[in-house]
């Protein structure tokens, strides 16, 4: 691989990558053009962590130490096993390993009796805002990204006292989950 650029006062040229090839997970032959372009030593690796992956502008440097601007079309995440293309360079690649996280999935039960369920909801919303837990809803499921320990997210719950709420942690990968609470000025009362 050629020695790192830099421009005319010594600076490290950046390279912008703004394009995802494919991801080796889903694209048998992408993986094995992958595998070969590693063994010629063309395929460099950035580590990516989690709430770095949902970011569609974040700067890398890989693992031989390019550095990488992503800039990728809206409502796009960077997922684990995703391929970039590096500048001009067509047989040069860079691989995203992003590490593994979990959510904790949160469901209301079933016994929750109807003429409730909106009560709870804002109750259940109330609580979500004042911990500052970025949040998703699919189908009837509210997911919370680990962003503490596993005890301290429980606890939370509990000492809400939601007894109508069931709750497991789950794996996700960036794009399942919001990576980061939007931010909005607010403040609490002293």
């Amino acid at each position: 691989m050629a020695p790192i650029r830099t421009n005319h006062t010594g600076h490290h040229l950046m390279h912008i990558a703004n394009q995802v090839l494919g991801n080796i997970h889903a694209d048998e032959s992408l993986s094995m053009e992958v595998q070969r372009l590693d063994k010629q030593k063309k395929v460099e690796r950035v580590f990516v962590p989690f709430h770095d992956a949902g970011r569609r502008r974040v700067r890398l440097r890989t693992d031989q130490g390019t550095d990488i601007g992503v800039d990728l079309p809206m409502d796009e995440a960077l997922q684990n096993g995703d391929v970039l293309a590096v500048g001009d360079e067509s047989d040069r690649m860079v691989l995203i390993e992003v590490a593994p996280s979990e959510a904790m999935a949160l469901r209301m039960s079933k016994e929750i009796p109807a003429d409730q369920l909106f009560e709870f909801g804002v109750r259940l919303g109330h609580m979500l805002g004042n911990q500052h837990w970025p949040i998703t809803v699919k189908d009837d499921v509210v997911y919370a990204p680990l962003t503490i320990d596993h005890k301290v997210m429980e606890t939370v719950v509990r000492t809400h006292g939601f007894d109508g709420i069931e709750s497991e942690f789950v794996p996700v990968q960036p794009g399942d989950v919001p990576t980061a609470m939007p931010h909005i000025e607010h403040r609490h009362p002293a």
